[in-house]
């Protein structure tokens, strides 16, 4: 059958329907893929052949691709731009990228094959900003950006103010859906098998029928959280305002089916997230509870060991002749503090106050700090054989307000979560503050307590000491340890063991 004749007007509503619906079904449909795997110091096993295998499922699904596999920095930000370029005002974009990814200061950079990372600076200079990514998808009218980018950070080391592995949660611009493997500063599996394990189950869920792509996603997290027992779940950042389906709507029967698996994939996810929020209520419960415990006691062994005298206020001068206005004498005096810890504290009233023991350089409140220093010795002493690393602290260390105390019990915990072997070693720098190193994972619990002690010997101005072995508490060490100074500052300590990081 010919083509209508464009004069009549039917026929040219006939051949106006045609082109509209023909340009609808001819949708431009442009993906950039890059997978990085062969990087120096730190190479990955599946990144190309996840790139490779998405490829081809984009492909499949009648997108026209770009791949890249192993690509230097210039060769990632030509591409990216060339990318950018492609796009036309209402064509759909996906880029995808597989490999090694960080987060620098809340920013997150995917670095190249030849990226060399010593520091925060090199990081932004030999890496990719996701922003410039971000950038170039301003005419699509959606973008689907997907990072399996989680993978251990092998740089993590040299950074000062890097928190965490994995990458930074980044708002989704207007249109675009960002899929990261895992949640914000969490990290990725590689993978076993041909595959990594996220975009193995993306590839297995841009089949389903019917889904629409925050569906294909959903179905990802689900099989995902399944697979790793809830240590990996892939998350999204969305503000799509418009449908679309990796594979075509099916016929009606098909489709039911479909929207029933997909249904029943949410189901379980909910269950899953569920089940998670309880567990975290739970701990929280429990959290609080040892926390109450800890200041109980805490408040009993500050009774007990109560100075039987008050230590002298520093000296002052005796008040000049009353010579000030009436109005100015008359001033009252400052309103009392009220924001002091809640915690009871070992200090007794006519005791000094931390701040008090520490800013002064009169030889009798120095003399004061180091008799404070001692009473604490001696309260820890008395109590050898039920000490925790908690309590320790905090009888060292008060006054401890309650979100201070939660954070000694919370710093105990994860020590204790960490994989065998595991060793947490204490010290001193050089101005007095408490420094700390852990290692874990290592092949036996002799070498984790080598290797951390080795750690704090090379950088601490003090004596050191291993006070936790594989989550085991070491008062002898611990004690040891806190007799290697008078106390000094001792709210400045106290804040410096709070800070004390439990990673490595």
């Amino acid at each position: 059958m010919g083509m209508p004749d464009a004069r009549h007007p039917a026929a040219a509503f006939a051949v106006a329907f045609c082109l509209a619906a023909g340009t609808a079904l001819a949708e431009t449909k442009i993906a950039l893929v890059i997978g990085n795997a062969a990087y120096a110091a730190a190479p990955l096993r599946n990144p190309v052949n996840d790139a490779n295998a998405m490829a081809a499922r984009l492909r499949a699904a009648g997108f026209e691709v770009t791949l890249r596999t192993d690509v230097t920095q210039r060769e990632f930000t030509r591409s990216v731009s060339q990318f950018g370029q492609a796009l036309k005002p209402g064509s759909v974009a996906l880029f995808y990228y597989a490999g090694h990814g960080m987060q620098v200061r809340g920013r997150n950079f995917l670095v190249p094959v030849d990226a060399d990372i010593q520091s925060e600076a090199s990081a932004r200079s030999e890496s990719v900003d996701l922003d410039l990514v971000l950038e170039q998808l301003g005419p699509a009218r959606l973008s689907v950006v997907i990072l399996d980018a989680c993978r251990n950070n092998p740089f993590e080391g040299k950074f000062r103010s890097t928190r965490g592995s994995g990458l930074a949660q980044v708002d989704a611009p207007k249109g675009t859906l960002l899929a990261y493997a895992t949640a914000p500063g969490k990290v990725a599996s590689d993978g076993d098998g041909a595959n990594g394990l996220y975009t193995a189950e993306l590839l297995k869920a841009m089949q389903i029928p019917g889904a629409k792509v925050e569906e294909v996603f959903k179905a990802v997290r689900v099989n995902v959280i399944k697979a790793t027992a809830g240590e990996q779940i892939p998350w999204e950042s969305s503000s799509l305002t418009g449908d679309y389906y990796f594979s075509p709507v099916p016929a009606r029967a098909e489709g039911d089916k479909a929207r029933r698996e997909v249904d029943a994939t949410q189901a379980q996810m909910q269950a899953k997230l569920d089940a998670e929020r309880q567990a975290r209520e739970k701990d929280a419960r429990a959290l609080k509870a040892e926390m109450e415990k800890l200041r109980e006691e805490v408040r009993r062994l500050s009774a007990a060991a109560a100075p039987a005298a008050t230590v002298p206020a520093p000296e002052a001068k005796a008040p000049p002749p009353a010579t000030k206005p009436p109005a100015e004498r008359a001033k009252p005096a400052p309103a009392k503090r009220t924001d002091e810890p809640k915690t009871a504290a070992i200090e007794k009233k006519g005791a000094p106050s931390p701040a008090t023991l520490s800013s002064s350089p009169s030889p009798k409140l120095r003399d004061a700090v180091a008799e404070e220093w001692k009473r604490r010795l001696a309260v820890l002493e008395s109590e050898r054989g039920r000490l925790t690393l908690s309590k320790a602290a905090a009888i060292l260390f008060a006054p401890l307000s309650d979100e201070q105390l939660t954070a000694l019990v919370e710093k105990e915990r994860s020590l204790k979560n960490l994989p065998f072997s595991t060793a947490f070693a204490l010290g001193f720098d050089a101005t007095g503050n408490v420094r700390s190193w852990v290692t874990w994972n290592e092949s036996t619990i002799g070498f984790a307590e080598e290797t951390a002690r080795n750690r704090c010997t090379q950088n601490s101005a003090a004596r050191c000491a291993v006070v936790m072995l594989n989550g085991q508490f070491r008062e002898a060490e611990f004690l040891a340890w806190a007799q290697g100074t008078n106390g000094g500052n001792l709210g400045r300590m106290r804040m410096a063991f709070l800070r004390t990081r439990t990673g490595r």
